[in-house]
């Protein structure tokens, strides 16, 4: 070989090396990108963290990767997946990855404890960004959407409020007096009564008549009276 292609090789060579350099990364990186990029997940929301690995090798180029979930549940929490490594089409390795996808959100949290029932005001919460990965329910971002609200259950101090826990403020409340309404439109009779059901205007509730003692079904009219008859 004369000097001039020997010397071409070796810049070739050089070359093809810095090449490499450049787009091979530490693998668990390349294992989150990918992840990240195949489930369209938003690096504002989610966070992708390897617990465990089975594989050896150190860097990778992110393109000689591929993954397979293992688990048929959507990519949060425990995500177990089975990455394999090619280069040029052959498979140089194959290993199981453990992830633990988080997602965050920005949420209301009670800046003190709430009693069950308690009606519901924004200074009762901070906005905070939080993780909700665990979070079963829907959490409420909005101070908007506890307008008219009360708490369904007890909250503690750094609770996230979730829509679970909350229920609209009803109009009518158990044991409160009311006036049971009847009229056909040829005559209106009003008796006095107690309520034995929460409900908003509306609904249908039971009812007492205190003068006899009768159970009824009424329909909500307002804060003070129910209907009742035809």
């Amino acid at each position: 070989m004369s000097a001039r292609k020997a010397i071409l090789s070796l810049t070739l060579a050089g070359l093809l090396l810095v090449a490499t350099a450049v787009t091979a990364e530490e693998t668990g990186k390349a294992i989150q990108a990918l992840v990240m990029a195949t489930y369209d997940l938003d690096s504002a929301t989610y966070q992708v963290e390897i617990l465990s690995s089975q594989l050896r090798t150190k860097l990778v180029n992110r393109e000689d990767l591929s993954i397979k979930a293992l688990t048929p549940q959507p990519p949060l929490g425990s995500f177990p997946v089975l990455v394999t490594i090619a280069d040029g089409g052959d498979v140089v390795e194959k290993g199981q990855v453990r992830l633990s996808i988080h997602r965050f959100a920005d949420v209301l949290v009670a800046q003190g404890d709430i009693a069950r029932h308690q009606a519901l005001t924004p200074d009762q919460f901070e906005y905070r960004r939080m993780e909700v990965t665990s979070l079963r329910e829907q959490s409420v971002g909005s101070n908007e959407d506890i307008l008219g609200q009360r708490s369904k259950i007890s909250l503690r101090k750094g609770n996230i409020l979730t829509t679970a826990s909350l229920e609209p403020i009803p109009d009518i409340e158990v044991g409160g007096e009311v006036t049971i309404v009847y009229d056909d439109g040829l005559c209106k009779i009003t008796v006095p009564g107690k309520a034995l059901q929460t409900g908003s205007v509306g609904a249908k509730v039971r009812v007492k008549n205190v003068a006899s003692g009768k159970i009824l079904m009424a329909r909500v009219l307002d804060t003070q009276s129910v209907a009742v008859g035809p």
